[in-house]
């Protein structure tokens, strides 16, 4: 038998049927071809080192299409993500790379935040003329795009404070308080998107390069606890996340949340600075003083003067001390830069007594007041430990989970008032507050609600003071409780309202 032919050039090899087991094997080839080893090993030395050239060309093959399809796919992503039209990423490729692209490859061009009250342009408003918000043909979102118009709470306030124990900014001057969307009856909602709530407002603006806005902000925005940083991150996260034109689908995929959040804060310390309200008490002879007290009619005609004829809300301490006051503007427009139209305020509203206002000088720490006589002491309801009872207490109250119950023995619930105003409640179970679906709970897991006070002493929560429930609780039978707008829409046959028993 001769010897396996091997033709280099083509990597062919040509032996019998016979010889192809023996031509791996040189031990075979030497027992059998024992005249011939050292041919028979450099021939099978050879065809195994042909063999892996062959593997590591067609390896290296394969490894050069990967990288090619892998290139070829970060190219379409890139160009899909950032140049489809209207930002829009209907592809999979866009869903699966747009995030990394984004992330990893910026688009060029000035950023919106290098100009903080630049309002984005990503969604076009083309109804001429443009929706006034609380004036709608329709409710939404039947046929209004609530990217162009706030809706449902159409009605925006502009608070301020007058913290005048301890003092808290200029002698002279009102602090801002927040930018806050009403639902155009006296209603309101809050903590409306638990995705765009953020811990700290400051480093937001930090990072984003908004340092005007945030100096400004220092100096207008102020919190008489003396961390400015927790108010402006409650008022955002609890108002800001509720106004519908700030959402992140009115500014397309490529944005987050800084952008409508800047917007927002902005919009409110403009509106903030050309609302005087100590000059135009003063004008009217309404200066802070110890002794002298005020008619609640004659403060409200100072300040029309300011809101464009139209009455603002007064808010008072529970002894009768002028603290706050409210602006109320239906919104042509967006939020962010409509244009803010002075209305009458959404419902009844304001803590201020008819007569014996009293406005108390700013008092600071170096400096004594002339002490004003002493008020009676008076609970304040829903404050340290009690019962929260369901209407005159004869018809039961709440157990510790927060269902209404009417045998057995009440939950002591703790009251006590919140940084940022109202009321928070705990029972042996936790926190209580209204959960996104409007069912009252007190539960570990959830952080406490803020509660309101109204005027005839009625737990409040969004400015809603009727609770609704399936039937009414008889003996073991618990029964779960609903706020507002969700009663009204689960219709609920049973209406009730919650007072306070104090222990």
């Amino acid at each position: 038998m001769s010897p396996p032919e091997y033709h280099d050039d083509k990597a062919i090899f040509s032996v019998t049927e016979e010889d192809v087991p023996q031509v791996y094997n040189s031990r075979y080839y030497t027992d059998k071809y024992n005249s011939r080893p050292t041919l028979l090993r450099s021939v099978s030395g050879t065809l195994l080192q042909e063999e892996r050239r062959r593997r590591q060309r067609q390896a290296g093959r394969m490894l050069m299409l990967v990288i090619a399809i892998i290139a070829a796919t970060i190219y379409v992503g890139i160009t899909g993500v950032l140049n489809t039209p209207n930002g829009e990423a209907p592809s999979l490729l866009r869903s699966v790379f747009g995030p990394f692209v984004r992330d990893h490859f910026p688009t060029q061009g000035p950023s919106r935040l290098e100009h903080p009250n630049r309002v984005s342009n990503y969604h076009k408003c083309a109804l001429t003329p443009e929706p006034l918000s609380c004036h709608l043909p329709v409710s939404p979102p039947d046929t209004v795009d609530t990217c162009c118009v706030n809706a449902p709470g159409g009605q925006l306030l502009l608070a301020q404070f007058w913290d005048f124990a301890p003092a808290v900014g200029p002698t002279d001057k009102w602090t801002l308080h927040g930018l806050w969307p009403d639902n155009c009856d006296g209603s309101y909602e809050q903590f409306c998107d638990d995705s765009r709530v953020v811990n700290s407002i400051e480093t937001v603006l930090q990072t984003a390069g908004a340092i005007e806005l945030l100096a400004s902000m220092r100096d207008t925005w102020k919190s008489n606890s003396g961390h400015d940083d927790s108010l402006w991150t409650h008022e955002w996260n609890k108002h800001g996340t509720c106004i519908s034109t700030l959402a992140p689908t009115c500014y397309g995929p490529q944005e987050n949340i800084t952008a409508p959040m800047i917007e927002y804060l902005a919009r409110a310390v403009d509106l903030h600075s050309i609302l005087d309200t100590f000059s135009a008490l003063a004008d009217a002879g309404i200066v802070p003083s110890w002794d002298r007290r005020f008619n609640k009619s004659d403060m409200l005609e100072a300040l029309s003067s300011v809101s464009d004829g139209h009455n603002v809300t007064l808010g008072c301490t529970r002894s009768g001390v002028l603290s706050e006051v409210w602006y109320h503007f239906n919104v042509k427009g967006r939020a962010q830069d409509g244009e803010y139209i002075f209305t009458e305020p959404d419902g009844i509203k304001g803590s201020c007594p008819e007569t014996g206002v009293k406005y108390f000088p700013k008092v600071f720490r170096d400096k004594k007041p002339v002490p004003s006589p002493p008020s009676p002491p008076r609970t304040e309801p829903f404050t340290g430990k009690g019962y929260v009872i369901i209407n005159d207490g004869t018809q039961g109250c709440l157990i510790s989970g927060g269902e209404w119950y009417s045998s057995g023995t009440c939950a002591t619930i703790r009251g006590s008032v919140s940084e940022f105003g109202g009321v928070e409640l705990h029972s042996s179970r936790g926190p209580c507050t209204v959960t996104e679906k409007g069912r009252f709970v007190c539960e570990r897991r959830v952080a406490p609600g803020q509660f309101t006070v109204g005027k005839n002493g009625e737990l409040l929560y969004g400015g809603v003071g009727a609770w609704g429930a399936c039937q009414r609780a008889a003996g073991w039978l618990k029964e779960g409780l609903w706020n507002g707008k969700w009663a009204e829409q689960l219709q609920l046959p049973v209406e009730v309202k919650l007072f306070w028993r104090a222990l």
